[in-house]
């Protein structure tokens, strides 16, 4: 499935109140040599793949976050405050970029956000990596 703008777009409209944010997207990777190596002081050849990460993002005027995962059919609600953060696995990355660009000073609020990928779960292409790029790029881009 080739994932577009539109795509999302058209989910974030659905789950949130009728208005357009903004979009982000991050490329997933592969390793051509070194995998799990570049925490080990190892040498490492990444590459970025045309599979990624598309997120739709709206501050919402709150302090909490409201998640729709458009692949998972999932939707999650956290407070920026709650220090223990949502339980569903795939809102806690979400989440654990938000506290660290708070700790690192940016006033992060509260937002409305869809996305979805096309980067195979589990295969090695860090869809988790993306996932948190994203959002990383997108907090700083609206916050930073």
């Amino acid at each position: 499935m080739k994932l577009t703008i539109d795509d999302v777009r058209s989910r974030f409209i659905e789950h949130f109140d009728g208005t357009t944010g903004s979009v982000y997207a991050s490329p997933g990777r592969i390793n051509l040599i070194g995998e799990h190596t570049d925490y080990n002081d190892g040498f490492v050849f990444p590459g970025a793949v045309q599979q990624g990460m598309i997120a739709e993002i709206k501050t919402n005027g709150t302090r909490n976050v409201r998640a729709y995962s458009i692949d998972l059919k999932d939707y999650v609600e956290f407070s920026l405050d709650d220090e223990k953060g949502p339980k569903a696995s795939w809102a806690r990355y979400i989440f654990g970029v938000c506290r660290e660009m708070m700790a690192l000073g940016v006033p992060v609020e509260g937002f409305n956000t869809a996305f979805a990928g096309d980067v195979p779960l589990g295969a090695g292409m860090s869809s988790s990596a993306a996932l948190e790029s994203v959002f990383a790029f997108a907090l700083n881009d609206m916050f930073g």
